[in-house]
Order: C-alpha cells, then structure tokens, then sequence
C-alpha cells in the first residue's frame, strides 16, 4: 500500500524530532525543503510517494543550481530532504550522519580523540554540535594532509590556509566555520595545546552580498486586481487575499493563519501572533481592505466552523494551506494580466510584502516605522527595501562635473 507524500513529510519530520534536531532546524526543512518537494508532487499529479518523482524533482532542481537560481547550500539540504524520505519510506528509520556527510575524512587517533573531547565540551544542541564535528573535522583533515600529525608545530599561517580553503565551499556559512574554529582553537589554547594569539587569524568576513529582488509597481498590482472576477465566489476570496496582502505586507503564511477573532472590526485592527518571528503585530484594518475581507466573508465564504478567515471553495471546507494555495491564487492572476514571471526574477506571493515597504519608503515613512508594520524582529532586515528605491538611489548619483578627464576615455 503506498503512503501520501504529506503523510510521509509528517513521519520524517516527527523522526528528526526523535533525532534530537532543534524546533528551528525542523522547521527549516518543513519550509525550504518539504515544502517545494510537497509543491512539485503535486503540480506533477502524484499525491502518493514515488522514488521516481523525488529523482525528478532533484534533476529539476539541480537544472536551476547549474542556473545559479540558487546557492549549493540549499541544494544539499533538498537532496538531503529526498534522502531521508526514501530511507524513512523503506526502513521507518534516520540516520542523521548519512545524510549529513558529503565527504569521508579520516584523521590520525590523535586527532579523533581530540575532537571527541572537544565535543564533549559542548551544550549545544544535537544537530549544532553536529555542524561544528563537520568544520573541525575539515580543519583537521586538511592540516594532517599538509604535515602535521598534532598541534606540537601547528602555526597561525596553517589556520589562515585552511580558512582561505574553506571559504572557496562555504560562502554562506563561513561566518559559522570561523564560530566552530575559535570554539576549537580555545579548547586547544586552554589545554595548553597552541599557545599563539587566535583574534588576527578568526577575524569575521564581510558580510556576504545578498541579491535585490524586486517590487511589483502599483501599476502591476493594479493589473493583477483587475482580473479578479469579484462577483464570483472565488474571486471575492482571492480579490480579499492580494488586496490584504498589498496593503498590509502581511506574509502569505500569516494570511493563510488569519482567524476571525483576528479581526477587530470596532477598532479597525488585526492582531496576529506572526508565525514566523512568534511576535504579535497589531495592523489597522484600513476602510478599503475591511470591505474586501467583509465581503468575502458575509457573501462568500462557505459556511463552516472553522477559525480562519479564508477557505476552501470546495468541501471539505478547509483553511488554505500555508504556503502552496497563495502563490497559486497569484500565479493565475498573473498570468491573466500579462505579467510574465520566470525562476528566480522574485515576482512572488513574498513581492506584494516587498512591493509594500518600498511603496511606503518612497512615501517618505520612516525606516523604523515601516520595520514596525511588517513585524521585522530586527530593523536591519528592513534595510533591504532602501536597494529598491530606484528613484532616490538616482538622486545620489553624481555627474562628472569637476572630476577631470584623460583625454580618450569617452569616444
């Protein structure tokens, strides 16, 4: 009897939780990980677990690696995903160091007993310490390779190296590799096993660039709302869903959560516990957005026990699930406005989040403030949004009046 592929995500999520994995790395893979592979089942018609379906959906995805849509990172962690559904499939089990293992290293007695010994050292969670054994044991292998069979004639310059060899396959997680090094270098250092000074040599790297996706304009959301048939069902649903999420930046996720009680139709507020941060955040319910929302529950939302505000059209009369159901209510509406959207250009569901906080930074509102409507925990992950103000970006530019010339740079 074959098992559903939900059902199967489920299983092997609650066996990580067995596994000792942290609720954040759990939920890292429910989000990133399953839930793309959830998606492309079924875009594909296969609701039931296929081996095959999971090799093709890894083919696709390596396709969009080659593509540099995405980093190396987060490819394993996919392959990673489909590994531990095919094992947990066939023996109801995981084996977290399989799947976490891309290279076998094999390091001197020594060296084992040391890293044994350091990682006994550490409160961390099961699969924190996990990643640090991974980066020592790196470290370890790479300076056994170049010589050294202990830390008797270990030297800051064979640090440098390894880091510098490090960061050529760990460009988003050298920040990481350099917090398990001086972690290690310390237990080293404290047991009298290196002796030299460790600040010159684990200073921080720069912060890595981070790619500028871009905002609909309100030209594009316009188009978008306009091809909502809001005399049907549906459509007042899916009218009330992008007009809540382009006018209050609210995540698709928390849109998806919305309950009725959420609502505080005297005082014109909504009150959410954010899904992904667990903060509250209180939003004014402004007249526009009341309407569409109102309507669509007096007028065509099923009748139904449930909590949440928007649900399915068709029984069982169910809460939208939290990621898949928006970007598809998005993507038909796109494509009847003619608005192309290609991997990776980040025309998605997230962009009307987007496409607010930069409507509202060319509307001069204060950064702290918009960081406050879209519930950021840190102000910095608003800071995004000052990369897509185009036009005061122009403003800073400057001409090239009083800065000289050689003769010949411009034909």
């Amino acid at each position: 009897m074959q098992i559903q592929v939900d059902k199967l995500i489920d299983q092997t999520l609650e066996e990580l939780k067995k596994l000792g994995m942290s609720k954040s790395t759990i939920k890292a893979y429910r989000y990133s990980a399953y839930s793309p592979i959830r998606n492309y089942c079924i875009q594909h018609g296969t609701t039931c677990y296929e081996s095959a379906a999971l090799d093709s959906f890894l083919s696709f995805r390596k396709k969009r690696l080659e593509n540099n849509e995405f980093s190396k990172r987060h490819y394993r962690k996919l392959r990673r995903a489909v590994l531990m559904l095919k094992d947990y499939s066939q023996h109801e089990t995981l084996q977290w160091s399989y799947y976490n293992t891309r290279f076998i290293y094999k390091i001197n007695e020594y060296f084992s007993l040391c890293l044994k010994q350091f990682l006994d050292t550490l409160c961390l969670r099961k699969g924190t310490i996990a990643n640090h054994r991974s980066y020592i044991l790196q470290f370890l292998d790479h300076i056994e390779r170049n010589g050294n069979s202990d830390f008797h004639a270990l030297s800051p310059k064979d640090v440098k190296d390894y880091l510098l060899v490090a960061a050529e396959t760990h460009h988003e997680s050298m920040n990481n590799v350099l917090h398990a090094m001086r972690l290690f270098l310390n237990f080293l250092k404290e047991n009298s096993l290196v002796h030299w000074d460790l600040d010159p040599i684990l200073t921080k790297p720069a912060q890595r660039k981070k790619r500028v996706l871009p905002c609909f304009t309100h030209e594009e959301v316009e188009a978008i709302l306009k091809q909502i048939d809001t005399n049907a069902k549906e459509g007042k649903r899916d009218y009330a869903i992008l007009f809540l999420a382009s006018h209050t930046g609210l995540r698709s996720i928390d849109i998806a959560n919305l309950r009725l009680s959420d609502l505080d139709w005297f005082n014109d507020t909504i009150h959410i516990i954010q899904k992904k941060t667990s903060r509250p955040l209180v939003l004014p319910l402004e007249t526009d957005t009341g309407n569409a929302i109102a309507e669509y529950i007096l007028y065509a939302r099923p009748e139904s026990d449930s909590e949440y505000v928007f649900l399915r059209t068709f029984a069982p009369y169910r809460k939208l699930s939290e990621v898949g159901s928006m970007a598809n209510i998005l993507q038909k509406y796109l494509k009847k406005a003619g608005i192309i959207r290609n991997a990776g250009d980040g025309k998605s569901f997230h962009a009307l989040r987007r496409s607010m906080g930069t409507w509202m930074l060319e509307s001069d509102v204060p950064l702290t403030t918009i960081s406050q409507v879209l519930g950021h925990k840190e102000h910095d992950s608003t800071k995004q949004y000052l990369s897509m103000d185009h036009q005061r970006l122009t403003e800073c530019a400057l001409d090239f009046q009083g800065i000289p010339l050689k003769r010949g740079l411009f034909l």
